[in-house]
């Protein structure tokens, strides 16, 4: 099997992954990792010149591209948005634990400033 039609059918499972949601996205992460890994490992091995096959294949790769990084994107955002949350719940806990940090301890104070 050329390194294109391999290539070709480990970005076609990728996409079939990265679009099931119901998958963790710790493991969706490791997966990401290990699929650009051999990916990598794969252009590589590409070298022209190309058969007709290979061209269309090719072609293919990068519709399969496009669509991997625009479902990757709202990956990303998505995973953005939930890190936000987790940071606004923990500022709203620490504000419900103790709500009088931020007050000035010299409220109402009065200073003499007369020699």
């Amino acid at each position: 099997m050329s390194a294109v039609k391999q290539m070709h059918q480990l970005t076609a499972e990728m996409k079939h992954k990265i679009s099931d949601s119901t998958i963790d996205s710790d493991k969706l992460l490791e997966e990401i990792n290990s699929f650009l890994e051999q990916r990598d490992s794969l252009i590589k091995g590409v070298k022209p010149p190309y058969t007709e096959e290979e061209q269309v294949l090719g072609n293919e790769l990068v519709q399969l591209d496009k669509e991997i990084q625009a479902t990757l994107q709202t990956l990303l955002l998505k995973l953005k948005g939930s890190m936000k949350q987790v940071q606004n719940q923990k500022g709203n806990t620490q504000k419900y634990m103790n709500p009088y940090k931020n007050l000035s301890n010299i409220d109402g104070m009065f200073f003499d400033k007369r020699n």
